[in-house]
């Protein structure tokens, strides 16, 4: 199974109960006993700051995910060997966004029983609430102008939908026509006029683009979409491949081998990726310039 198939358990927990609109079940106690025997140290994710020094990480260790700050393999402010960064928070967190200042981080987290949008700052002080509802609230994505995040819910219909909403919580409202049965990990396009989200259907995963405003096309069938810096590339993954798709074209061009959880830098040098299967993985950077792939944290 793909690397972002696998999630921790809290996310996995939750996204079934976005898809199904209801109330997650516990698992049975045999399947729970060996639930908690998986020693995972499996990273989700890893998010570029604006400047591209460094990422946030979604890593899920000792049986909970949290934020770590990680060096970029080039950064001006260390001789970065992989490692295991700096943890900011204490979770469980994930689905990390940068403010496009750097100033904030916003995140889903479980810390008060049931997920929620907040921001912090990105060495974890300064914690914020954003949204408080009983349904789900995951997958932040700050607008290019900092002003509005996207995210999913289930508050409207009790489907995971995409919704909008200011960058302080409020004027909450439902991106509407959205197709499929549930929808995640938005991304908000370098210009603002558009977010790529991955939308689950009957037979799969797809990229779909919406308008704030409610428009919807179909892009490619994959997961994880994430822009690329020149507004017209979305980088995604299909089976444990990253793909890039021209939007404006459809034609779509083969990355990386063994890979998943793509996400591009702001000034269009580093694609970064996880490589491994659940319960260990690594997060890795591909140059696009030379080709070369460098390790992040320790494999």
């Amino acid at each position: 199974m793909r690397a972002a198939a696998k999630h921790g358990a809290w996310i996995c927990t939750l996204a079934a109960v976005a898809a199904c609109g209801g109330q997650a079940e516990a698992p049975p106690a045999d399947e729970a006993e060996a639930q908690d025997e998986v020693v995972a140290d499996f990273i989700h994710e890893g998010v570029w700051s604006p400047r591209g020094h460094r990422l946030m990480v979604t890593w899920e260790q000792g049986g909970r995910s949290r934020l770590y700050g990680v060096l970029s393999p080039d950064t001006t402010d260390s001789a970065q060997e992989p490692g295991s960064g700096l943890r900011v928070s204490d979770g469980p967190d994930g689905g990390a966004t940068w403010s496009p200042n750097a100033d904030w981080v916003a995140f889903a987290s479980m810390r008060d029983g049931q997920s929620e949008i907040y921001r912090m700052r990105p060495d974890g002080m300064g914690l914020v609430r954003l949204t408080n509802d009983e349904a789900y609230d995951a997958d932040p994505t700050y607008s290019p102008d900092g002003r509005r995040i996207a995210f999913v819910s289930t508050r409207t219909d009790g489907a995971a939908r995409l919704h909008l909403m200011d960058a302080d919580g409020g004027n909450v409202e439902m991106v509407s026509g959205g197709p499929g049965i549930a929808h995640s990990k938005p991304e908000w396009e370098p210009g603002g006029g558009r977010i790529a989200v991955q939308v689950t259907m009957d037979d799969g995963e797809y990229v779909f683009v919406a308008t704030p405003g409610g428009g919807w096309g179909r892009v490619k069938g994959g997961a994880s979409p994430s822009w690329g810096f020149n507004g017209d590339d979305i980088y995604l993954e299909r089976n444990d491949s990253v793909l890039v798709v021209r939007v404006s074209t459809g034609s779509l061009r083969f990355l990386l081998a063994n890979g998943s959880a793509p996400r591009a830098s702001k000034d269009g040098r580093w694609i970064s990726f996880v490589r491994g299967q659940y319960p260990t993985s690594s997060l890795f950077a591909l140059d696009l310039v030379t080709g070369a792939e460098h390790p992040i944290t320790r494999e």
